[in-house]
């Protein structure tokens, strides 16, 4: 109760009105998780199932502090005969050594449970090198988030991007939280309200200090239905964010992070029971927390 009457007065101070929905998003609270990686899940009312009964869906909130010391990010490099050779998020999350994954572009063809060449879909940059180029169509994963060396990130349409700057990117379906507001009925890719999903969102504070990567379980009857876009918009407004960018979700969606020993687990429930091979993802390095004022020594960075 305290987490959502917080939230109300936040908005009240700010001078914004919540989006529908947004004030009964019950939020667990940001813990550390790495040195500038914060970590919280909540708990957000979503569509009534077949009966009319009130459902609610499960997500796992990171927030990442991009002025803290060690942060960096990486993505998906290409291979193969396409742009990309799918592989599984904790595939991806071992082989690169990252802290944190999720799942980031769409991709074609899907959705096979093996490796095998991909084309991206939307802009895809791993360090600072283009693996798939931005999409012109607004229909088509035209929005992107895209970071600099230095870690200066930013949601926008990729013709506003300047490519040049950019160290690393991912692209979604479209771009549901714009200037703190939620802009999901007016994106070309809402899709049927009435048909939430599992979804993987990203998005920036209005300072764009803090980059949020969020998982959102759905399809899963008792535990977590899934959210429409404007539904996530409503959890990432909640969160603290000012811009957010829906990336592929469905069976897709997982985040993976790493335990003391630097192994990656699922922190999520991909919806079909087990992951999926994706054609990109989204890693990202961090710090260890300091024990007795001495760092870990299992760093990955």
């Amino acid at each position: 109760m305290m987490r959502k009457l917080n939230l109300l007065a936040a908005a009240l101070v700010a001078g914004f009105t919540l989006p529908a929905g947004a004030a009964e998003i019950t939020q667990s609270g940001f813990s550390p998780l790495y040195i500038g990686v914060d970590f919280e899940t909540a708990t957000i009312p979503t569509n009534p199932d077949a009966s009319g009964k009130p459902t609610t869906s499960r997500a796992y909130i990171a927030r990442i502090d991009l002025k803290a010391p060690g942060i960096s990010f990486v993505t998906t490099p290409q291979s193969g005969t396409l742009n990309t050779t799918s592989e599984t998020t904790t595939t991806f999350a071992a082989n690169q050594k990252v802290r944190l994954a999720i799942n980031a572009n769409f991709f074609a063809p899907c959705c096979d449970a093996f490796a095998e060449p991909k084309t991206v879909i939307g802009l895809l940059v791993s360090k600072g090198k283009v693996v798939a180029p931005a999409s012109t169509d607004p229909l088509n994963s035209e929005a992107v988030l895209a970071i600099t060396r230095n870690n200066k990130a930013v949601i926008a349409e990729s013709p506003q991007l300047n490519l040049a700057t950019v160290y690393t990117a991912v692209a979604g379906s479209a771009i549901i939280v714009q200037n703190g507001q939620d802009v999901s009925a007016s994106s070309p890719n809402e899709g049927d309200p009435l048909n939430p999903n599992p979804r993987t969102v990203v998005g920036l504070s209005e300072d764009s200090r803090y980059l949020y990567l969020a998982v959102i379980d759905g399809r899963v009857t008792g535990y977590s239905l899934g959210t429409t876009n404007a539904q996530s918009a409503a959890l990432m407004l909640a969160v603290g964010s000012f811009s957010a960018l829906n990336l592929d979700g469905g069976g897709s969606t997982e985040m993976v992070r790493a335990d003391v020993l630097g192994k990656p687990y699922i922190v999520n429930n991909p919806s079909g029971g087990a992951e999926r091979f994706d054609a990109a993802a989204l890693g990202v390095y961090a710090l260890p927390l300091p024990r007795f004022g001495i760092f870990d020594e299992d760093s990955n960075n």
